[in-house]
């Protein structure tokens, strides 16, 4: 692979991930993704939980960590 082929994968790199944060920057419609597992509607609907969570239920302890209505088991 020689230098310029290296520069021009950069360049277009660069150029991608700038316009995808312009996207969402200024877009009122686009946003990130919710990230916390109580919050995030789709990971609730599919039943996911956190490894805390996990892990307080595999010692047998009662309750959620995350506050999700889907910690309640």
């Amino acid at each position: 692979m020689n230098f310029a082929t290296l520069i021009l994968a950069v360049v277009i790199i660069a150029l991608v991930v700038l316009g995808l944060g312009v996207g969402i920057f200024f877009s009122k419609k686009k946003s990130f993704p919710e990230g916390s597992i109580s919050k995030n509607k789709d990971m609730q609907r599919l039943n996911i939980t956190c490894a805390k969570h996990d892990e307080l239920h595999a010692c047998g302890i009662d309750g959620g960590c995350c506050g999700g209505a889907n910690h309640e088991e």
